[in-house]
């Protein structure tokens, strides 16, 4: 997705709709993989809060790499103020040494916790929302319910109305329509 920084400079909607993708993306990412201790509509609030500071800052980056590492930057520093103003609630004081020590952030390897590593993860997690979009509602919801959101089989047999060996049978038909959907050699 090649997305011109000058395009975005002179406020392109078409541009911006496409960047908005890839940064929300690789926000989320960084946030999902960083900070499980904090809900999903709190990964959602860091990503849009953190989008919106990088359009901010367009004017004074070179590329939309810099952007796309730009964001990561952002949604980091949006997640030690959300511990630390988790901690101003809980304790009063609200010091906190570093995001490493607070209950519910997750320590990353190495690689993920630099910015070109987490970039290339939101851009997979972006490849992967396209390709989970192609596969039929039924599937979908199974799929995302049993690998992304952890639920059981029987919970989602209960939620979906259905028998318990027929998720089953919709998680290999979702998988296998996913498959078909992604890019050939995609991870």
């Amino acid at each position: 997705m090649d997305i011109g920084i000058e395009q975005l400079k002179a406020g392109d909607r078409n541009a911006w709709n496409r960047a908005f993708e890839v940064l929300y993306a690789i926000s989320l990412s960084v946030c999902c993989a960083s900070a499980s201790g904090l809900n999903h509509q709190e990964h959602e609030d860091v990503a849009m809060e953190a989008v919106g500071e990088v359009v901010e800052f367009v004017e004074k980056v070179d590329s939309f790499e810099d952007c796309k590492k730009l964001v990561v930057t952002i949604s980091k520093n949006r997640l030690v103020d959300r511990f630390r103003q988790r901690a101003t609630q809980k304790h009063g004081a609200g010091k906190v040494e570093s995001l490493e020590a607070k209950e519910g952030f997750d320590a990353v390897d190495a690689t993920q916790q630099q910015p070109d590593a987490l970039v290339l993860l939101g851009e997979n997690a972006l490849i992967l929302a396209k390709a989970l979009k192609q596969v039929p509602e039924q599937y979908r919801k199974a799929v995302e319910d049993f690998y992304l959101k952890g639920s059981t089989q029987q919970e989602i047999a209960d939620r979906l109305g259905l028998k318990i060996g027929s998720i089953g049978v919709y998680l290999d038909r979702g998988l296998k329509a996913l498959r078909e959907n992604l890019p050939e050699g995609w991870p």
